[in-house]
């Protein structure tokens, strides 16, 4: 197949695909954001603390500590995955059925028409492509292509038409 013929891309925003793109999100742009040097201050500063409460006998910070470094460890997303769920009730596109049509052109999302020239960065990821629009992204997850092919084609010509493209893993 010609890499010009459309792309077809559909898919619900339901609740999971929108946890999906914001965790995807969140884990792409604290990789690399130099936000993610006080994450690892806040995990050094509270391992010290604990460390330095159980040597000075200090159980009120022994406990604050421990408890910092329970939640950043074991419950950091799921507290976030629940305020996240929370909201999703609140958009005005919950649930809705996206397609998107996307060929060299252009990108139609809902008879909408983008230009390749809006899009500032594509990110292939293993679940989806974030796709930063403008001062926002969207998400295309991998379930929403008709076939392996089609998600291939999409990558080709995102590589192609956008000059910042880039594969994590």
């Amino acid at each position: 197949m010609s890499i010009s013929n459309d792309i077809i891309i559909e898919y619900t925003w339901d609740r999971d695909t929108f946890l999906n793109a914001s965790y995807s999100a969140y884990r792409y742009e604290m990789r690399h954001s130099p936000k993610r040097f006080i994450g690892w201050i806040f995990i050094v500063l509270t391992q010290f603390s604990v460390v330095g409460a159980m040597q000075k006998d200090a159980i009120g910070l022994l406990i604050i500590s421990t408890i910092l470094t329970t939640y950043w460890y074991f419950f950091r997303w799921s507290i976030r995955k629940f305020i996240l769920s929370k909201s999703f009730d609140m958009l005005e596109n919950a649930n809705h059925k996206f397609k998107i049509t996307v060929n060299r052109e252009r990108l139609l999302i809902d008879e909408i028409s983008s230009s390749w020239s809006d899009i500032r960065e594509i990110v292939s990821l293993e679940d989806g492509f974030l796709i930063y629009y403008k001062e926002s992204f969207i998400f295309f997850p991998s379930k929403a292509f008709k076939s392996i092919e089609d998600k291939n084609r999409f990558s080709l010509l995102a590589k192609e038409m956008v000059v910042k493209y880039k594969k994590e893993l």
